[in-house]
């Protein structure tokens, strides 16, 4: 055998023995592959979903099924004398201009297309009408009818001048020339000529004993009565914010129960993100930027750490409040079961399907803590003290 043919089968040799060192390096990372994938993927899951829980909002975490904070005894928390709270009652009542504005509103609800000739067009009334307007000839718009109210001017204040002296059924032309120095630059130094035909005027009813009886039968029978009964809701309402009030800031918070706290925060500090960030993805789809740089930005703070402080002093106020509502439960024996909560809840309009809608985005706790704090605040409602 010649050392040229030697050379060749050394070199034989080497080539099967590389190749099946490459063949055994291959099923080595084969294998080390096969045992790094499903733990990569088990890392990663694990990772997306720690994410994903620690941005997760608890509403119902360190609460109560009843609705209280856990483990917390309000006595050594907050001083609050609720059997004293007093208010006057002339300032719960509303003033006449407001009830007034309220029945007119009313009234207005009611109004009814009325057709008659011997009615008249004035500004501020609510109308029917239709109208095509041209240009030079040239189509610009066709007829619609549509509701339409004068001085509202949602066509231009032009348009809207020429609706009025007339009565439901006419139907006429006019050219109006807008101003070159008009600020809607679509009609700025244009001419149309716009033929319109009035259909109707809606005619506001009066505040009678008629119209309360036919309309407002199951609250009153008369104007005068429900004058009385809006006069009593408002008085409610004024009332129950200013119970609020005092569950809030008439009390001396002791100290703060630091895990609900720090949850109070971490759910403002959350909703305030997410509305940052839809806020800018709507400016971003509709104008091509973004609104704000930052969610301090947005809510009117010149540096995150007023942006902060401002949290943490809405999330203590809620934390007072609903230690001050914790006080007034407990010192009562009052109690607030599941079934209480959901019938609370039933009360308010839910469904079971929108009920378990609204536990699963906030969690029972939570809501029965909603339902609590207004238990509490019917119950001072009608046992604190009125002053006449």
């Amino acid at each position: 055998m010649s050392k040229n043919e030697i050379s060749k089968s050394k070199q034989k040799r080497l080539d099967i023995e590389n190749a099946r060192k490459e063949q055994q390096r291959k099923k080595t990372l084969a294998n080390l592959i096969a045992i790094l994938i499903p733990v990569t993927i088990i890392l990663v899951i694990c990772l997306v979903y720690f994410m994903y829980q620690s941005r997760q909002l608890n509403y119902g975490k360190y609460l109560t099924e009843e609705g209280l904070i856990s483990d917390v005894d309000p006595a050594d928390y907050i001083l609050f004398d609720y059997k004293n709270l007093s208010y006057n009652r002339a300032e719960l009542l509303p003033d006449d201009a407001t009830i007034d504005a309220e029945i007119a509103s009313t009234c207005e609800s009611l109004a009814e297309l009325s057709d008659d000739a011997d009615l008249v067009t004035a500004s501020e009334n609510k109308i029917s009408l239709s109208y095509t307007s041209s240009i030079g000839g040239v189509s610009y718009n066709a007829a619609t009818q549509t509701d339409y109210t004068i001085g509202s001017g949602m066509v231009s204040d032009l348009f809207d001048e020429t609706l009025i002296g007339h009565n439901p059924g006419d139907n006429y032309q006019t050219e109006i020339t807008y101003p070159a120095d008009y600020p809607d630059t679509d009609f700025a130094g244009v001419t149309f000529t716009y033929d319109i035909t009035i259909h109707g005027i809606y005619v506001t009813p009066e505040f009678t004993d008629e119209l309360v009886a036919v309309n407002f039968s199951s609250i009153a029978t008369t104007a005068e009565g429900y004058r009385e009964y809006l006069i009593q809701q408002y008085f409610n309402k004024n009332l129950r914010t200013a119970i609020t009030d005092s569950l809030t800031n008439d009390n001396t918070v002791l100290k703060y129960p630091a895990d609900y706290l720090e949850n109070v925060e971490k759910i403002y500090l959350s909703q305030n993100t997410q509305q940052y960030n839809q806020t800018n993805q709507m400016f971003y789809e509709i104008l091509g930027y973004n609104a704000y740089n930052s969610v301090y930005e947005m809510f009117g703070y010149a540096t995150e750490a007023e942006y902060l402080a401002s949290v943490n002093s809405m999330a203590s106020s809620d934390v007072a409040y609903y230690l001050a509502v914790m006080t007034v439960f407990e010192n009562e024996g009052m109690t607030n079961t599941r079934e209480e909560v959901m019938n609370y809840y039933s009360e308010q309009g839910h469904d079971t399907a929108s009920f378990q809608a609204l536990e699963t985005q906030y969690h029972f706790n939570y809501l029965a803590q909603m339902a609590l704090a207004d238990k509490v605040t019917n119950y001072l409602m009608e046992t604190v003290t009125i002053i006449d």
